[in-house]
């Protein structure tokens, strides 16, 4: 099996996957755009230590960054080289795994992906199965038992060099502030490897649920299951943490994971509603909160004389969070940011013009007559108000924000409606 993983073609499509994907240095310090004129020097004798168990990984980078809900999630970033290995094991495992995964696991899949799983929880849901159980995993990537994973891979892989290398990836060290450390469970978020053997664990998950006769929908470490009534909720979170906990030997979250209603749950951003007697796709609150402190980041008060270009800027981030969100019914939340949007680029236009002067001459520029720009240049509204008031609703409206560069949620969301209606 390593013979076929170090395969010149299987390793030539490595190079060309970490390239694209870019990403951070590990602790040696090498760029993506290292990795070709690397390739070509050393291949030889880096093959060499792998074939004859030689080779050691070298430490894996500690980064720690902010989760959304508050608290951070550790990544581990290796060498480049080592993505390189590790994303050649990752191409060669995958397809053996594949074909055991089961069906409703729709994360890190080729062909499967974050939509897949919400339809068909919609489908769960109209078929009256409308109690969830929501399975939170504590710290999923930082806890995986490595005796409980070799003996998982040891069932398919036969070759001794191959899991002696996987091992060596799972106890790499991990460094911080130049200080290193032996790792003893987990298989940290940042390696290419780690997505291939978190579905070869939680797979022994799916399985069991299966046999159960249960229905559920899994992306990743997020677990939700559909049953009918809240009594079979309950049994269910019951048991199904036991084997979590006994059986996996990972933990499960008691204060995040619950039994919820489709209005009150949340499944990978996404949360429901019913009309007309139908489940229906939503937002989640907290997207729609996120995305509002998003644009207050980008579009901050310190940074009014660039609001310009900032505002441009947004394109590419409005764009993106449609694209995810296009399966839910969308055109009120994208009204009610393109609202926000606008009003804060509005405030950081007036902030921009500061003094009376440049504030009436900006509001002749924008056709606004001079008696009418040199009321609103003096008046004693504040930056907040002004965005609200006439002054700027007028001046700059939303066709002059159009023009000046500034997206729309609405806009985008309604273009795309428009392709998926010409592809049909």
């Amino acid at each position: 099996m390593l013979t076929a993983i170090l395969d010149i073609r299987n390793i030539t499509y490595a190079v060309k996957q970490v390239c694209s994907n870019k990403g951070a240095s590990g602790v040696d310090g090498m760029q993506t755009d290292e990795l070709r004129d690397f390739m070509s020097t050393h291949w030889s004798s880096l093959k060499e230590a792998l074939q004859s168990s030689n080779y050691h990984p070298e430490a894996v980078r500690k980064v720690e960054i902010p989760k959304p809900r508050g608290g951070t999630r550790m990544l581990g970033i290796p060498t480049v080289k080592d993505r390189l290995i590790q994303q050649a094991i990752s191409q060669w495992m995958s397809g053996l795994w594949e074909q055991d995964f089961h069906p409703n696991s729709y994360g890190f899949r080729p062909n499967r992906n974050a939509h897949q799983a919400v339809l068909q929880a919609q489908t769960y849901l109209n078929e009256g199965k409308t109690y969830i159980v929501e399975l939170d995993l504590a710290k999923f990537f930082d806890v995986v038992n490595h005796d409980k994973l070799m003996s998982l891979l040891s069932r398919k892989i036969a070759d001794k060099s191959t899991l002696k290398l996987i091992g060596k990836y799972l106890r790499s060290e991990m460094m911080a502030d130049g200080v290193s450390s032996q790792r003893v469970s987990g298989t940290p978020q940042g390696s290419p490897l780690s997505p291939l053997l978190s579905n070869i664990l939680l797979n022994e998950l799916d399985v069991e649920l299966s046999k159960r006769g249960l229905s559920f929908v899994r992306y990743a470490d997020d677990c939700s299951i559909y049953v009918r009534s809240r009594k079979s909720a309950e049994r269910v979170m019951s048991s199904i943490t036991k084997y979590i906990e006994e059986v996996l030997l990972l933990q499960v979250n008691r204060e995040k994971s619950k039994v919820g209603r489709p209005m009150r749950s949340t499944l990978l951003g996404f949360s429901f509603y019913k009309t007309k007697g139908k489940w229906r796709i939503r937002i989640a609150d907290k997207s729609v909160e996120r995305m509002k402190e998003k644009l207050r980041t980008l579009l901050p008060r310190n940074k009014s004389q660039q609001v310009e270009r900032e505002m441009k800027g947004l394109t590419s981030v409005v764009r993106g969070w449609v694209q995810y969100f296009q399966l839910a019914d969308l055109a009120s939340v994208c009204h009610r940011l393109d609202k926000l949007l606008r009003s804060r680029v509005r405030k950081l236009f007036w902030q921009k013009w500061q003094k009376v002067k440049t504030r009436m001459r900006n509001l002749i520029k924008l056709r606004v007559s001079k008696w009418r720009a040199y009321q609103w240049a003096n008046t004693s509204k504040g930056a907040s108000r002004a965005a609200h008031s006439p002054i700027l609703q007028r001046s700059l409206s939303n066709e002059v924000l159009t023009k000046k560069g500034l997206p729309s949620f609405y806009q985008t969301y309604r273009n795309n409606v428009e392709t998926q209606l010409r592809l049909f």
